[in-house]
């Protein structure tokens, strides 16, 4: 209704304008009547009938002015704007499918000098030379790797030497630890047998012995006594016998008292402490030889493992050096397929953000990507998807490519992949494999914009009600 209350607003001020020009056409009438006093019967007889025929047409075309041409004017200006916002437009990279990165890949030889290099964006083919390194600083470093091996396998040997040295050592301290305890259990069995046994019958006889001494000296003296007083000798020499004999008798007595107590200390403390001590020292032997036993086991199996992981080393030693001499023979880079060599590392089919600069004396590591060659014949777009758009773009989507690049180009696209988590914050990876023939000037890295015709579902609604609006 507001469209059609519009369209008649319009036609009505385009009457008005009509009737100012028909007003401002009677004005200048009237100046010629002025003019021309001889007329002014004639224009005054015939100036009605002129007019009225202009009336009528200026009526005319009020009334035939549709109701609903200013309604369809705006409804195909509104159709215009819709179609172009249907359109969903997104900037691409052409990725080469196929590329072969340019690297020495060195695990040891990684401090690499360009002697010479091909310039950037030439056009290679599948073995063509793109780098050359410089030779002697790797043929100093394999010169030394060489000598340190040399080196190592001596220091090898001579440990192996000195391995069965120990061993044979080993073997001579295993005997005298074990003639150690031997000796040990058989001073204790001898013990244990015969010693003890006969200390106790020592100290006894002993005891016996001067027990046995005392009452013959005392006996002696008895009867010397007794033999004096009947005997008519001389009292001084009475007396000096019996001295003696009651001295001999006083020694025996002082020779029972010691044995008494040699035997007591035998018996009660001599015995029970060399049983102990014997004990003790055989248990210390066999604990010795045991020890002795484990740490010379534990000794040798360190020394197989040292001797073990230095015929390891050797070996590793040995195969670095195998494959330095391997990687030396990478002095020059090849291509490994046809296309366009640039500088650097090709990312998601962008070039280096900043410019990569190769030349002769430039350093560069064993594992750096030095070049990219990329092969322009099967190209894709590579696409950093908006999250908004999500729900817009979708796996199979058909698109139209076109070269920022070229003029007048146009490609069809169909969409590959979308990534199902984030590349970036609120970016998602988005490959288009694009249709028919490719276009010569269309190379790797160039951009483009992608242009998705989306069904303009607003516009679909608004024809749904003018049709219902008409009926």
């Amino acid at each position: 209704m507001a469209g059609k209350y519009g369209s008649i607003n319009r036609a009505a001020q385009e009457k008005l304008d009509l009737d100012r020009m028909m007003s401002n056409h009677g004005a200048s009438c009237q100046t010629t009547d002025s003019a021309t006093k001889s007329h002014t019967t004639m224009m005054r007889s015939w100036r009605p009938a002129a007019c009225r025929p202009m009336f009528l047409f200026v009526l005319l075309l009020t009334v035939s002015v549709p109701a609903g041409y200013a309604e369809d004017k705006d409804d195909k200006a509104a159709s215009s704007g819709d179609s172009a916002d249907a359109t969903v437009k997104l900037d691409g990279t052409f990725e080469a499918i196929r590329q072969f990165e340019v690297t020495a890949d060195n695990k040891h030889l990684t401090e690499l000098v360009i002697e010479r290099i091909v310039p950037s964006g030439t056009n290679v083919t599948q073995g063509q030379t793109l780098v050359w390194f410089e030779t002697e600083p790797l043929n100093d470093k394999i010169r030394s790797a060489e000598s340190d091996l040399a080196i190592a396998r001596l220091d090898l040997k001579s440990d192996e030497f000195a391995h069965e040295q120990f061993l044979k050592q080993q073997s001579l301290d295993k005997a005298k630890a074990r003639r150690t305890r031997d000796e040990a259990q058989q001073n204790y069995d001898n013990y244990q047998r015969v010693d003890r046994e006969r200390a106790i019958k020592q100290a006894k006889f002993s005891l016996e012995s001067s027990q046995f001494s005392l009452e013959s000296a005392t006996e002696e003296f008895r009867q010397l006594e007794q033999m004096y007083k009947e005997d008519d000798l001389t009292e001084e020499s009475e007396e000096i016998v019996l001295r003696r004999a009651k001295r001999a008798m006083e020694s025996a007595q002082f020779s029972l008292d010691r044995a008494q107590i040699q035997h007591d200390r035998t018996i009660k403390q001599s015995i029970p402490r060399d049983d102990a001590n014997q004990e003790e020292a055989l248990a210390r032997a066999v604990i010795e030889y045991e020890k002795a036993l484990h740490a010379m086991g534990i000794d040798k199996q360190k020394r197989e493992l040292e001797l073990q992981r230095k015929r390891i080393k050797l070996e590793q030693q040995a195969e670095k050096f195998d494959e330095m001499r391997a990687e030396r023979k990478k002095v020059v880079l090849k291509s490994g397929l046809d296309g366009i060599f640039v500088y650097g590392s090709v990312t998601r089919a962008k070039l280096p953000a900043k410019p990569v600069e190769l030349k002769k004396g430039t350093s560069v590591s064993g594992k750096q990507v030095i070049g990219t060659v990329l092969d322009p014949s099967k190209l894709q777009v590579r696409v950093e998807l908006p999250e908004t758009q999500l729900k817009a773009i979708h796996v199979a989507d058909r698109c139209k490519v076109v070269p920022k690049g070229i003029a007048d180009a146009e490609l069809d696209g169909v969409v590959k992949s979308i990534g199902i988590v984030p590349l970036t914050a609120g970016k998602y990876d988005c490959i288009v494999s694009l249709r028919g023939k490719a276009l010569a000037g269309v190379l790797p890295a160039m951009t483009c914009e992608l242009q998705f015709a989306q069904a303009n579902q607003k516009a679909a609604d608004g024809a749904e009600k003018k049709d219902e609006a008409s009926k």
